[in-house]
């Protein structure tokens, strides 16, 4: 029988999409980041704020959020036995992280035009330049993509909303901490923040620089290059795994 191709895999996955509430999660949880950041610091660092709130939190929930969804339709639709009985659980793995990644696309343009909206309303008191911003913004979700490939792998040992709650720990608290010491580097969590305080000298605890003009290339490169390593890492051993229960069969 002749396998499905990538293209026919994408199509089934997202056709598993519709008729759920992936749309008003996307919605709820992007706005999520600005309102908080309006009722906490008001206008005059509504722009850091938000972009705090979303590194910090409101990224990483969404993305694992979308993965909890996915999870449970699989356990509803059969307790993964659609994945498991199939020789193409890599490929499968691949859209599903891949569509994932597109919704997070989708949220980082909703992000925009929230602030966007937010600064034509008070210009005079804020300011942003957009096309630092969108830069920012789609840096965030690259520096981000090794996450989805993670928790995909992850949930084949723990309970996938026990992933959820872990990952997202780790963002909001750990991460800000160790980002702020030598062994960033060293732990994916942080690149994600690394690459806003290069870009806009937005610091890991939510304090901007006073030199926030200025971009450090230097961090920008390896925050950035750090981050798609990890991808490439984390989709090998997700399709390693994939290869290896494959070959008990």
């Amino acid at each position: 029988m002749r396998e499905p191709n990538l293209t026919a895999i994408f199509s089934s996955e997202h056709l598993k999409l519709k008729k759920t509430k992936r749309y008003s999660l996307l919605f709820s949880v992007t706005l999520a980041a600005p309102v908080l950041a309006y009722l906490i610091g008001g206008v005059l660092i509504f722009l850091p704020f938000t972009l705090y709130w979303w590194e910090a939190l409101f990224l990483f929930l969404l993305g694992g959020l979308l993965f909890l969804g996915d999870v449970k339709r699989e356990k509803s639709a059969g307790d993964f036995q659609n994945i498991e009985s199939t020789e193409i659980k890599k490929q499968i793995y691949f859209a599903k992280v891949a569509l994932n990644f597109r919704t997070l696309f989708g949220a980082s343009f909703i992000l925009f035009g929230a602030i966007y909206l937010v600064t034509l309303l008070y210009g005079g008191l804020l300011q942003a330049e957009s096309l630092r911003l969108i830069v920012v913004i789609l840096a965030l979700l690259v520096t981000s993509l090794w996450n989805i490939f993670f928790i995909y792998y992850l949930s084949n040992w723990l309970n996938a909303s026990l992933v959820v709650v872990i990952n997202s720990l780790l963002c909001l608290f750990i991460a800000p901490l160790v980002a702020q010491t030598k062994l960033w580097l060293l732990f994916p969590y942080t690149y994600h923040y690394k690459v806003v305080e290069a870009l806009i000298g937005l610091k890991p605890n939510g304090v901007q620089s006073p030199d926030f003009l200025n971009v450090d290339w230097g961090m920008f490169g390896s925050s950035v290059g750090s981050a798609l390593l990890s991808a490439v890492l984390f989709f090998w051993l997700l399709g390693r795994r994939s290869d290896v229960q494959n070959s008990k069969k």
